[in-house]
């Protein structure tokens, strides 16, 4: 269990990394970041993080990176405080998602629209499943090209696996039985993947509709994503899909 400040370091230290995808050294962390602490007290903390398996430093001279372990206490604790609001960005993904909702008269291209919406959003990867399948089938999916410019897969032959094993269908099976199992947003990051082909990303998921109407709608990116805007995108995009006729009688 860590300790407040403690928590407060590694979820600074992975909203850096978030947004640059660069090592996080303690003189960044105490210039950007307003800590109340000394660098030492820092410095400190980064190694109590490093010893307890949160974070990582991928070459001696750089600093350091979250482990999946790390983005797993930092999303625990995102949970646990029911997500910081964001009224600018919650009402961009609103907005996005009723304009999708909208426009479509029929369930696939409701899904078409919405995953969109998320790809573009979240800039990552973006799968519905509609209701009513009987076997696995995709209803869309959308943003490869946009997870294709994340630092992670510049290199084909790093999203190449990710993007064949997703073509496999028991793979999407196990993505859409763990979202149909939880009533809430299911997030599995990293090593937490069962195929470890997918050990390279973390898979946000959510449920919709009820009983004979229910569908799943899920993000994939880098473990290195922006966990509470996708959480919230996905939120804002199954809220939608419940409200809406055209995937409710499907």
């Amino acid at each position: 269990m860590l300790s407040d400040r403690r928590q407060r370091v590694l979820a600074a230290l992975i909203e850096e990394y978030v947004h640059h995808a660069l090592p996080v050294g303690s003189r960044t962390l105490v210039e950007n970041y307003q800590l109340g602490v000394s660098s030492a007290t820092v410095r400190n903390d980064l190694s109590a993080l490093e010893d307890a398996g949160y974070i990582t430093q991928p070459h001696t001279s750089a600093g350091r990176i979250p482990t999946d372990f790390g983005y797993r206490s930092f999303v625990d604790e995102l949970f646990a405080n029911e997500l910081p609001e964001d009224e600018s960005g919650d009402e961009q993904f609103l907005q996005a998602v009723e304009a999708a909702r909208q426009q479509a008269d029929e369930v696939d291209r409701l899904l078409r629209q919405t995953t969109a919406a998320l790809a573009r959003l979240t800039e990552c990867l973006s799968i519905a499943v509609p209701p009513q399948t009987m076997s696995l089938n995709i209803g869309q999916m959308s943003g490869l090209s946009t997870l294709l410019q994340q630092p992670e897969f510049a290199r084909p032959q790093a999203i190449l696996p990710v993007v064949q094993t997703l073509e496999d269908e028991t793979v999407l099976m196990e993505i859409v039985d763990a979202a149909e199992a939880e009533d809430e947003t299911v997030v599995r990051i990293g090593h937490e993947n069962e195929n470890e082909l997918l050990n390279s990303v973390s898979v946000v998921a959510s449920k919709y509709g009820c009983g004979p109407h229910t569908g799943v709608i899920a993000v994939i990116g880098p473990t290195r994503m922006n966990y509470a805007q996708v959480i919230r995108a996905v939120r804002a995009a199954r809220e939608a899909l419940m409200d809406d006729d055209t995937t409710n009688n499907n």
